[in-house]
């Protein structure tokens, strides 16, 4: 089975507000995340709990760095 990714939108009081790639929005309950949560990370849901994904964080991290770089490049 295929790991199905979350993005973290934004963080409203004790909600984490994320993002499917269907794009659809999920309220999620801080106390439901494992981690230090900050928004753009990336998390992956097991066993009813969801746990930021580090390794996937980083590399869309550097994604949207080099898609950036490339617009302000002349």
């Amino acid at each position: 089975m295929e790991k199905l990714f979350y993005t973290v939108d934004r963080i409203e009081g004790s909600y984490a507000i994320i993002e499917d790639k269907e794009e659809n929005i999920i309220n999620v309950e801080i106390i439901n995340i494992k981690g230090n949560l900050k928004e753009g990370d990336v998390l992956y849901k097991k066993d009813g709990l969801y746990f930021i994904d580090e390794e996937e964080t980083r590399k869309r991290s550097e994604e949207i760095n080099n898609l950036l770089k490339g617009l302000w490049e002349d």
